[in-house]
């Protein structure tokens, strides 16, 4: 027959394992913002502190790269396990679930929205959930080799700028950026050397960049530059910055010294010259084809 004092002392134990995984559970537990869509799709940010603001301006706290909010948009405070957000005085409004706010208590699941294109999620979750988060959106969004934006990604941001840029009649321009003889360098070098080429020239097209313009490898060795409010002008001088950075540098792999050269093609929308973002890329795609056909290391551009 059982000892009822064991039983007790059992169950006792066992109650107390659980409320102490409980606690844990419940102090690891944070108010986070995850976006939906528009130019942060897929990040997530956790609310640390007691407040938060967010907007377009380069002061706050989470800064959207989207004209279509203001600087500073909305607030969210957090304080005894709760969430409230405030909007800010913005000129288009902050909607919870479709509905327009100035001051609400958060919910978990609760949908953000500031912009046409800009959507939020809030949510309260512990530590495994946001670390799975960021894991999604680093490979949904990021290539592997270069650690910058993937074709994915770039596609459709690229049609959100082409569509803001008409509608708003802003400059705006792209380039596409081809590894002069990649195959050579692999071959010669080897597929580790050839990746290594692929993350430096990703590295050095990011340096001379601005933290608003776009860069992706758009597939293979080809890289793709999305740059909001520059011309023709000023996107064929970057293009070809970034190929004499490049050519004055050759990249170092244990301890071999590989030149390393691209040609670039430049195309802008100006007015009505493009009707969709495909013609825009197929320009620049024509460009780049110029650049090689024409000895490669070089830059072409519509009016060159």
């Amino acid at each position: 027959m059982s000892d009822p004092k064991k039983i007790d002392e059992s169950s006792h134990d066992s109650t107390v394992i659980t409320s102490i995984e409980k606690l844990e559970a419940d102090q690891d537990r944070k108010a986070y913002v995850l976006f939906l869509s528009g130019p942060l799709q897929g990040k997530l940010y956790c609310l640390d502190q007691e407040q938060t603001i967010v907007g377009r301006a380069e002061d706050v706290d989470i800064p959207i790269n989207d004209t279509r909010i203001s600087r500073h948009h909305f607030r969210i405070s957090t304080e005894s396990g709760k969430a409230f957000i405030e909007d800010l005085g913005s000129t288009n409004g902050t909607f919870v679930n479709g509905k327009r706010v100035k001051h609400h208590e958060l919910q978990n699941g609760d949908k953000i929205q500031i912009s046409s294109s800009t959507v939020i999620k809030f949510a309260f979750g512990d530590k495994g959930e946001r670390m799975f988060h960021d894991e999604f959106y680093q490979m949904a969004n990021f290539d592997a080799v270069t650690n910058i934006y993937n074709k994915r990604f770039f596609n459709e941001r690229f049609k959100e700028e082409f569509s803001h840029a008409k509608r708003n009649t802003t400059p705006f321009s792209l380039i596409m950026i081809d590894i002069d003889f990649f195959k050579k360098i692999n071959d010669t070098h080897g597929h580790l050397a050839g990746d290594f080429i692929l993350a430096q020239v990703a590295q050095a097209i990011k340096s001379t960049i601005r933290g608003e313009d776009i860069l992706a490898r758009y597939g293979g060795e080809e890289f793709a530059v999305v740059l909001r409010g520059i011309e023709l002008a000023g996107a064929t001088l970057l293009a070809e910055r970034i190929r004499k950075n490049l050519e004055d540098a050759p990249a170092t792999f244990e301890e071999k010294k590989i030149p390393v050269t691209i040609s670039a093609g430049v195309a802008s929308l100006s007015g009505d010259n493009f009707t969709t973002p495909a013609d825009l890329i197929a320009a620049a795609d024509e460009q780049l084809y110029h650049s090689k056909q024409n000895g490669r290391n070089r830059v072409s551009s519509a009016t060159s």
